[in-house]
């Protein structure tokens, strides 16, 4: 990035803005909130000689000194004057906590961009307007309106648009022990982008794991940029809301009526590595199990528990997040029935039985014996009532994970906490030694499966290269209006679409049969039939001239003007392949299941593109229903290579010519020795 936050998050010395003593006031909070700052905050106000006994300055022109950032709670239309002052005299930085600009209407709108052209003349930097504000909880920093600081020292950092989303940390952090190292409300995000706090963030040592809590992503292809570099070195977990299925815009093509703001946000984020959680709590539960914790080198999970049922649900949601509950060598089983009573379960999950005396003792040996054995990726401890009570059984466990972390092992641990509320502040010597812990199994399986999957995506991108972004050019005349221009310029782009030919007659018709050769299929070709199959203009199996001849005069009478298009007729396994151009990220390509049938099977993935060799791998094998393609009841598996290089030649063609709006190859048919669409769609912006 070009530009630096430091004076955002590590400013020298700082100038409140309309700095006030009146109880309640924003200038007042922001003033108080500052107090904890170890360096030197100025209070600026037109209506007070002294805050509390220090100097206050009528303007940022008349502070003497450097100002490295200015927090500024004035009215709206003074606004503009305090960034004209602050870039007269230097200041890096403002934070505006101030509303009343483009969350308003038309006028605030114009007023925000005054504030912006005059900011960005004179090298001033903006967070905000509109927002809570920013804490560096290491410092600590709390340049917010928020009711306290949040703890420090646990190494999340979370971006939020919402402000209540930011205050809410501060009575997570109270209440769960969490620690953060920045907390930053963007509000209106005039200036800075998300992505410009991320990559900012990314280099920042302070932070392990990253959180965005938003409502938009501004410019999409720039996030994800960002996202891509960023989850290689370290995580991002977004919840990102009001992204429901009313947002869908209505759509020609099969592609684009299921490409659901949901369902392509979900697929593209999580394609750059995002972690995409689906509320702000869950978010944070991620987040808790990512910081400090070795990742996983695989799925498989042991469970330790003293309650069988608490031991089987957990298995079950954990099954849901795709992580194995395996069940246990014999050497295993019987190196920790050593160990247990002789009515314990040696199995996964272990169970060691209500055996309260011994809780101490059995649950770190448990742990370090399935830690260091090698079958298991993951443990997770379950304390239940009076395990969980119990403040020997926390120590015994934080001590155990020391001594398998002082020895190398990376194996993560996260304990599931089932006991009464009051008994919480028992897990502060799991969290001081940076072991996660939920409560319930519920949030604990969540948690635990974003972390291992973000733990499979880091595995996933060794070595690993993006795709190359193409030079955009125009789409040659003809293509998207006529289907045999259309599927000649496919063809030419590397995408395999079945050989067409055009006829204006039915004699036409059977002279392209017999020289195709039978069996053939025959459909309408017209600019306003969308799905051809709908008007049941598509006829198969035509063996001989005969068929030909009377499919190719039903076909012509379904529409004036309309074409028929003979094919030699292919079988395979039907699949869906295509692109739109998404309103946030630009092209996307999709891939799916059913064919003619794609929308009421729903069983379809989205990636942006252009699309690396691994984003291709993925995208096909992302459907729940992608088992068909290495072959089921005794059907031979289809060439996954082809089907690979065709939706990598899609994302090309989208991202190299931004004129298209949305492209279906629907069917295409795949066997064991390739791929070819049969059908192709192209509409233009």
């Amino acid at each position: 990035m070009s530009r630096s936050l430091r004076q955002v998050l590590d400013p020298a010395r700082i100038a409140v803005v309309g700095a006030s003593a009146t109880e309640g006031s924003p200038g007042f909070v922001l003033w108080r909130n500052l107090q904890s700052f170890p360096g030197e905050v100025v209070p600026v106000s037109r209506r007070a000689a002294e805050i509390d006994g220090v100097t206050a300055y009528p303007t940022l022109r008349d502070v003497p000194g450097q100002i490295d950032l200015a927090v500024v709670a004035v009215p709206a239309a003074a606004a503009l004057d305090v960034v004209r002052d602050a870039a007269a005299a230097g200041v890096g930085a403002c934070v505006i906590v101030s509303a009343g600009f483009a969350e308003t209407g038309s006028e605030g709108a114009a007023l925000q961009e005054e504030l912006v052209r005059v900011a960005r003349d004179g090298g001033v930097l903006l967070v905000g307007p509109n927002c809570l504000g920013v804490q560096n909880c290491d410092v600590p920093l709390n340049a917010s309106l928020a009711a306290g600081t949040a703890a420090g020292g646990g190494g999340i950092s979370v971006i939020t648009q919402s402000g209540s989303y930011a205050m809410a940390l501060h009575a997570l952090s109270a209440d769960e022990g969490v620690g953060f190292a920045v907390a930053y409300s963007s509000g209106n995000r005039c200036d800075v982008d998300d992505a410009e706090v991320i990559d900012q963030l990314r280099t920042d040592e302070r932070t392990q794991v990253i959180c965005a809590f938003l409502e938009s992503l501004g410019d999409g292809r720039h996030f994800l940029d960002v996202a891509r570099r960023t989850t290689r070195v370290k995580p991002i977990v977004l919840t990102a809301v009001g992204r429901s299925e009313a947002g869908s815009r209505a759509a020609a093509s099969h592609t684009a009526a299921l490409a659901s703001n949901r369902r392509t946000w979900d697929d593209v984020l999580s394609g750059a590595g995002v972690t995409v959680a689906r509320s702000g709590l869950e978010m944070l539960d991620a987040a808790r199990a990512l910081r400090g914790q070795p990742l996983a080198a695989g799925m498989r999970a042991a469970i330790i528990t003293n309650s069988g049922g608490t031991g089987t649900e957990l298995s079950d949601l954990l099954a849901d997040e795709g992580i194995e509950v395996p069940e246990l060598s014999t050497e295993l089983q019987a190196k920790l029935a050593a160990l247990l009573p002789a009515y314990a379960s040696a199995a996964n999950p272990v169970d060691i039985t209500p055996i309260w005396s011994r809780f101490a003792e059995l649950y770190p040996a448990v742990l370090e014996a399935l830690a260091r054995s090698g079958e298991v990726d993951i443990v997770i401890p379950v304390l239940l009532h009076r395990s969980a009570e119990n403040p020997d059984v926390a120590q015994a466990i934080a001590e155990s994970v020391a001594g398998l972390r002082a020895e190398g092992s990376q194996v993560p641990v996260f304990v599931c906490w089932v006991a009464r509320r009051s008994a919480w502040p028992v897990t502060a010597v799991l969290h001081e030694a940076g072991i996660p812990c939920f409560e319930w199994p519920a949030r604990t399986a969540k948690a635990v499966g974003h972390a291992a999957r973000y733990a499979q995506f880091r595995r996933s991108v060794a070595g690993d290269g993006d795709a190359t972004l193409p030079e955009p050019r125009e789409l040659p005349v003809g293509v998207g209006v006529d289907a045999i221009v259309t599927r000649d310029f496919l063809v030419a782009n590397g995408i395999p679409v079945v050989d067409t030919i055009a006829c204006a007659t039915s004699d036409d018709a059977v002279a392209a049969a017999r020289s195709t050769g039978f069996p053939v299929v025959a459909k309408v070709d017209h600019r306003t039939l969308v799905h051809k199959s709908d008007v049941g203009g598509v006829r198969v199996g035509l063996t001989d001239e005969s068929a030909v001849r009377s499919a190719a005069d039903e076909l012509f009478a379904l529409v004036e003007g309309a074409r028929v298009l003979v094919q030699s007729q292919r079988t395979g396994l039907e699949l869906v392949v295509g692109g739109i151009d998404e309103p946030t990220f630009g092209p996307v390509v999709a891939f799916g299941l059913g064919g003619v049938l794609v929308e009421v099977l729903d069983d379809v993935s989205f990636a942006a593109a252009p699309l690396s060799a691994r984003d291709a791998q993925l995208l096909i094998s992302a459907p729940r229903g992608s088992v068909v393609l290495d072959g089921v009841r005794g059907s031979q598996p289809v060439d996954r290579a082809a089907v690979e290089s065709l939706v990598r030649a899609v994302g090309d063609l989208l991202a190299t010519y931004p004129d298209i709006a949305e492209l279906d190859l629907n069917p295409v048919l795949a066997d064991a020795n390739g791929c070819i669409a049969v059908d192709a769609r192209l509409i233009r912006r």
